[in-house]
């Protein structure tokens, strides 16, 4: 006989409606994901994939606009009272102390106040927090905020804890440290709670964690890989079988955030639609930003956005819009510039303008737009139409996105004029 899933989504998908009667955003789609009791989960995948929103619709906390979301077999209408929720940025009430900021989900539930003592005396000691009883959150620090968020949410003896980024917003030191108390949580056969869900970018912190790693793309959010992570508890992150999978999952999610992508078309190539790509979310300053950085040799792309101080994210977009230039490769997760990269870093300015000029219009998306601009009447369209045809092209991007960088590459290629305040695009007269 089969087991009944503790959290099951079943095809589900979350739109936001657009503006001024825009078509709807989907934020997810087609979301398929089971949640057996005592899974600890870790999502991983690139910002905007919408991560934080699936846990929110597992803990009821939003309402999918398709599909189903089940705890026990049963439909999630409203908050669901067998998860609990551990958010990046504590969530905490200033004017309540520790103990009671604790204490706060319980008073909604039939306890006595002997019994209500004794489950927040506990909780606090769980997280290593007994003695701060009393102290409000503003002379606390930050690491200790998170474990009274921690302590908050055990509480209520909840079946499943949702946590959103909850190290994100702590320095490195605290952030490891909170890490591992919650790994003895995960390692504690005593422990009641054992089904965890928590949204990461850090792939280390997610084999610390995880049972099953589950990586999202984005545009919309899609899981892409479900991976199981077999290392028993407690785990040693210097391990070699430890360094093995989070090696693989670097790799694996590396190459599916950046797969193979053609910088543009052949001379005297038609576009057609199967051969368009949309363009990543990068400024031409960020572009040329990277090709500068690089060197000869390999740059690695997780240690590129480290020197640089830069979220992974948005490093990618700009990796993968340099990647569509001809600028760099990435052969598995490094950054190689090519060889129209290494003219481009000795060129002066009008050199550089004159490549890049080049480069773009070699694009197949930018050949489309010059192409459906020389078929329109006085070879002009608005920018309202040029946002209906994208989405016909790009139907799970965001088209206010797209349009915006499609007209700042084209603009700068000079293959467009544009009138801001009629809002129309005319077609560049050649030469």
């Amino acid at each position: 006989m089969s087991i009944e899933p503790l959290i099951s989504l079943e095809k589900v998908c979350l739109e936001f409606p657009g503006e001024k009667g825009a078509p709807p955003t989907v934020i997810l789609d087609d979301i398929n994901l089971t949640v057996a009791e005592n899974d600890i989960i870790a999502l991983l995948g690139p910002s905007g994939c919408g991560k934080s929103t699936l846990i929110r619709l597992v803990a009821g906390l939003l309402a999918p606009t398709h599909g189903v979301v089940k705890f026990h077999g049963k439909p999630v209408q409203g908050v669901c009272p067998g998860v609990a929720m551990v958010f990046q940025n504590f969530a905490l009430f200033p004017w309540l102390t520790v103990a009671d900021n604790v204490r706060m989900p319980l008073e909604a539930m039939d306890l006595d106040e002997e019994d209500l003592e004794r489950r927040v005396k506990r909780t606090l000691e769980m997280v290593s927090l007994n003695g701060y009883e009393n102290i409000y959150p503003r002379e606390i620090s930050g690491g200790m905020k998170q474990r009274v968020g921690i302590a908050r949410a055990l509480a209520a003896n909840p079946e499943v804890l949702c946590m959103d980024e909850p190290f994100s917003a702590l320095d490195v030191l605290t952030a490891e440290s909170l890490r591992d108390e919650i790994g003895r949580l995960c390692a504690d056969p005593a422990n009641p709670l054992r089904t965890m869900i928590s949204v990461t970018h850090n792939i280390e912190e997610a084999v610390y964690l995880a049972k099953r790693v589950i990586v999202l793309t984005t545009h919309p959010g899609r899981i892409a890989m479900d991976i199981p992570n077999p290392l028993p508890y407690p785990r040693d992150t210097e391990a070699p079988e430890f360094r093995k999978i989070v090696e693989e999952i670097h790799a694996l999610l590396t190459h599916h955030a950046l797969p193979e992508t053609r910088p543009g078309l052949s001379a005297g190539e038609t576009p057609g639609v199967a051969t368009l790509s949309p363009l990543p979310e990068a400024t031409l300053g960020e572009i040329l930003g990277l090709v500068s950085l690089c060197e000869e040799t390999p740059v690695d792309l997780f240690e590129l956005a480290d020197s640089l101080r830069e979220d992974f994210d948005s490093m990618l977009r700009v990796v993968k819009a340099a990647e569509m230039l001809g600028l760099v490769t990435t052969p598995t997760d490094n950054v190689v510039l090519t060889p129209l990269g290494r003219r481009f870093q000795t060129a002066n300015a009008a050199e550089r303008k004159r490549l890049l000029g080049a480069q773009i219009r070699g694009l197949g998306v930018m050949q489309w737009l010059m192409q459906y601009l020389a078929a329109q009447n006085e070879q002009t369209i608005t920018v309202e139409e040029l946002m209906r045809e994208l989405k016909k092209l790009f139907p799970r991007e965001s088209v206010e996105r797209q349009s915006r960088i499609l007209l700042r590459f084209a603009n700068f290629g000079q293959l467009i004029k544009y009138d801001s305040p009629n809002k129309s695009i005319t077609l560049a007269k050649a030469g």
